[in-house]
């Protein structure tokens, strides 16, 4: 009974929503004069007439619906084309204030919309360039946008508040309504025809890739000067903002770090690769390390002077036994930091071996893979091993058979360099 009762309500709610959103619904039929007014707009940007700017966008600003025909995204752009940064530093603090929140992009794919995009480029994903120079040259853009505010003839607060969004800038992504409007498949549909004019979605999210470089060291002095901020204006709209905001930043640089350094986790743990190494007395190894918390299976090959035979006048064969074949060590990952690793061992099949084995990482993997939180690294390594093994074989002649075959072994030592790639 009660889970039925839930279930109308949530109906209820489901339709109360859908009427109130259907009352805001824009048709672009309708708003062929604002269209106009939008292009009237765009001439006055190019041409530089202020006058016709201001007088556009205060028609476009006063629609019955908020941000049908001009959306706050835009007007901010129009701003910092302007040079207008009393209005502009505000603003773009109220729509990083709104980050995860949905609102209303205006109606018009038109080319206004254009202008302002490639204009100022620092709110939108293009294709025309590397994803990272893409998003390096829109943070660039904005940076170049947030100092020339710091330095702009306006009120102090607002200066420092411009110092203080050049950094933070990072922290969030942008949606302009490229995105949308260019979303495929299931989601285009749901917004339905006329999804251009009713756009409504996120603006901007908090948002840090771990798997991108963030830049810990100037984030220090920028969280100072929000301390500094909250401190010298308690009575501004940003203050509580920027508190909470100073709090999560915080802790996205311990998780960076901890993100970063994932190699500390990953240390006496486990993985699988592959060695080769060539030694003295042109003695090879080929290996396969499989590696259990602090124990290392490796199953391995070695090769190098190949086995040889002879008949002496009496009749009896020796054999000159070479180091070929397989063998599999067990070893103990004794010490292990970021880039050393040291493994005593012990091994046989064919030949008894002892050694020791170390390595030198000169390159990792500076993040996990998303999925199954895997990485990868190649070191340099040595090895010693000390084997025991057959030497030679005799095998009496036919005339002294009782004799039979008898064995010498003999202790050989082997230096070893070579290279490994493992994935943990």
């Amino acid at each position: 009974m009660f889970f039925i009762q839930i279930r109308n309500i949530l109906f209820v709610v489901l339709c109360v929503c859908a009427f109130v959103f259907a009352q805001d619904k824009v048709n672009p039929a309708e708003m062929q004069g604002e269209l106009q007014t939008r292009a009237d707009l765009l001439q006055a940007l190019k041409t530089g007439d202020m006058a016709k700017v201001d007088s556009a966008l205060l028609v476009l600003s006063n629609e019955k619906i908020p941000e049908s025909a001009i959306d706050s995204l835009e007007i901010l752009q129009v701003n910092l084309i302007r040079g207008r940064y009393d209005l502009a530093v505000p603003q773009l603090a109220n729509i990083f204030m709104k980050a995860g929140q949905k609102v209303r992009f205006s109606f018009a794919n038109d080319s206004l919309f254009e202008y302002l995009r490639n204009e100022t480029r620092f709110a939108a994903e293009y294709n025309d360039r590397p994803g990272d120079l893409d998003q390096r040259e829109r943070l660039l853009k904005l940076k170049k946008y947030l100092t020339d505010a710091a330095q702009a003839n306006m009120k102090q607060e607002y200066r420092d508040l411009a110092s203080i969004l050049v950094d933070l800038n990072p922290y969030y992504h942008f949606f302009d309504k490229e995105f949308w409007i260019n979303l495929g498949g299931p989601s285009k549909r749901t917004l339905g025809m006329d999804s251009m004019a009713n756009i409504v979605a996120n603006r901007v999210e908090s948002w840090v890739d771990f798997h991108q470089e963030m830049d810990t060291v100037a984030a220090k002095p920028m969280l100072e000067r929000m301390r500094a901020f909250c401190a010298n204006y308690p009575e501004s709209e940003y203050s509580a903002w920027l508190g909470e905001k100073l709090g999560d930043i915080e802790s996205s640089q311990e998780a960076y770090k901890r993100f970063r350094n994932y190699y500390i986790d990953k240390l006496y743990t486990g993985g699988l690769g592959f060695e080769a190494f060539i030694g003295n007395s042109w003695t090879y190894v080929i290996g396969v390390p499989i590696q259990f918390s602090w124990l290392i299976i490796t199953p391995s090959y070695i090769g190098g002077k190949s086995s040889s035979s002879y008949r002496l006048d009496d009749g009896s064969m020796i054999s000159d036994e070479g180091l070929d074949g397989f063998f599999v060590t067990v070893g103990f990952d004794v010490y292990e930091n970021k880039w050393l690793k040291f493994q005593p061992f012990v091994g046989g099949i064919k030949f008894y071996t002892t050694g020791l084995q170390a390595e030198f990482r000169f390159w990792m993997s500076k993040t996990v893979g998303s999925e199954f939180h895997d990485a990868a690294y190649l070191s340099l390594k040595f090895r010693y091993m000390g084997i025991y093994h057959t030497a030679k074989t005799v095998t009496a002649s036919e005339e002294d058979f009782e004799k039979g075959t008898s064995e010498e072994k003999e202790w050989c030592n082997r230096f070893l360099l070579g290279i490994g790639i493992h994935f943990w």
